[in-house]
């Protein structure tokens, strides 16, 4: 059975064939405007394979320890992991759709703009969809170049004007050295009839930036979708491995941790966790943890003792925590 992932790419990909209706070759011209697409690289969220627990072991008379002792697991570093690859399946099904650009000529070249269609939606049969590319310089030629994006549809066979279901603006010569945002209105196309069963709602947005050393993704769920709570995640990744994630973790009870975690390329790493006990409306609590490769604690800040359940969470040296990025506020 395929994944609800699979399923919208496999919608997606059926589009292509009517898409040679702009059959040809691509120009040097038509490449410039490629370039201001965002790749999965540009959005990727990486969290190093470290964010995995340890595994326990025999001690020297055969008898089974439980692993991470004495001070425990990094529980909510456990979940920047399954957290990630949230936001990368969201992130997967929304360059799905702009992948479609790059696989075909446009139909119609402007001056300074590309068109492709209008063409017939197959997987949603009524309907029509239409991509335009703009392209502008706001501070003159010699300046950067801004290009604009939208994916629109309509119902077929009338004259209602395209709403845009995707849209995007990028800043920059290309998508390595420049910043910018796209945005899916999954309500736009529930109004079409063009949403999947399990399609989130409100509107998802993300920004990014590859101008920069860390290289940085902003993504915020206007609603619950695809598994993950509503929140605005922010994401900064260097090259050599290390990172930053801002996420948050919801309890069946409703309680919220929002955490702050900075790691190196091997899993270490050091947090910020806020607490928000849904039992205590308007109150929150805070503490600060550290863990090896293993996700094993090797520090723990807890006057509090709400990280462990228990009394005494605190314990270790904060002189045991990695050197890592700080945790972002």
């Amino acid at each position: 059975m395929r994944s609800p992932t699979e399923r919208r790419r496999a919608g997606l990909l059926a589009l292509l064939p009517l898409l040679l209706l702009g059959c040809g070759t691509w120009s040097n011209e038509d490449l410039r405007f490629y370039a201001a697409l965002p790749t999965r690289d540009d959005l990727a969220v990486v969290v190093p394979a470290g964010a995995t627990p340890a595994l326990a072991r025999l001690d020297g008379r055969g008898s089974l320890v439980a692993a991470c002792q004495p001070l425990g697991t990094a529980e909510t570093w456990l979940w920047a992991r399954p957290t990630a690859d949230g936001l990368n399946g969201m992130v997967d099904w929304l360059l799905g759709l702009v992948d479609v650009v790059r696989r075909y000529p446009p139909t119609t070249r402007l001056a300074d703009g590309r068109i492709w269609g209008p063409f017939p939606d197959d997987q949603h049969p009524g309907n029509e969809m239409r991509i335009v590319i703009l392209r502008t310089y706001p501070t003159g030629p010699e300046g950067p170049p801004q290009h604009a994006y939208a994916f629109e549809a309509r119902p077929a066979g009338g004259e209602a004007p395209f709403r845009a279901v995707l849209s995007g603006h990028f800043v920059g010569p290309s998508a390595l050295r420049g910043h910018g945002w796209l945005e899916l209105d999954f309500e736009a196309l529930r109004a079409l009839g063009m949403q999947d069963p399990d399609s989130p709602d409100g509107v998802m947005r993300v920004d990014y930036d590859r101008g920069a050393e860390p290289r940085t993704v902003a993504l915020t769920l206007g609603k619950v979708g695809a598994g993950l709570p509503q929140f605005d995640y922010t994401f900064a990744g260097y090259a050599d491995g290390r990172g930053r994630l801002r996420y948050v973790i919801v309890g069946d009870a409703g309680d919220r941790a929002v955490v702050a975690a900075g790691f190196d390329a091997a899993g270490a790493g050091r947090s910020e966790v806020t607490y928000f006990p849904v039992a205590l409306p308007g109150f929150s609590v805070s503490y600060r943890q550290c863990w090896d490769p293993a996700a094993c604690l090797v520090w723990v800040d807890d006057p509090g003792d709400y990280s462990c359940g228990r009394a005494g969470c605190s314990g270790g040296a904060e002189g045991a925590c990695p050197a890592v990025p700080a945790p972002s506020p």
